[in-house]
């Protein structure tokens, strides 16, 4: 691995928040276990959604740093829209192996997909804060 390898530093910076929803969303299912007689499919979901969703991530910015090392950019969107296909046709069958495995909530599993983007939004709307008292600030 590459020490400037730009989607292992994106997926550092964004690590923290990642975590942190993931850690939130495993406590919220772990209670929900607790609460509904152990039914232990809810966190095994949650975590099961989670690594998918950061695999997820981490398959399309390599993509996308294949897709920039292309010699046309009619090439390199063929390769992202094949790459898209393939992730998503991955991402389908895991999800429907979850369906059917009786240990893993499906519905536990789809909600961590959405937690990539919720940690951009909001390391962004943190750094723009910031931002922004360091103008005041001078």
């Amino acid at each position: 691995m590459k020490k400037d390898d730009i989607i292992i530093d994106e997926m550092r910076s964004l690590a923290p928040y990642f975590l942190t929803l993931g850690g939130i969303y495993l406590v919220v299912t772990a209670g929900l276990c607790c609460a509904f007689g152990g039914d232990i499919s809810l966190p095994l979901g949650a975590v099961y959604g989670t690594v998918l969703s950061a695999a997820n991530f981490f398959c399309l910015g390599k993509s996308a740093e294949r897709a920039v090392k292309r010699p046309t950019e009619k090439s390199a969107q063929t390769y992202m829209n094949i790459m898209y296909c393939v992730r998503y046709m991955g991402l389908f069958a895991l999800l429907t192996a979850a369906a059917f495995i009786p240990f893993i909530n499906l519905i536990a599993s789809v909600i961590p997909l959405f937690f990539v983007r919720i940690a951009i939004t909001v390391r962004e709307i943190i750094k723009e804060r910031q931002e922004r008292s360091e103008k005041k600030e001078e």
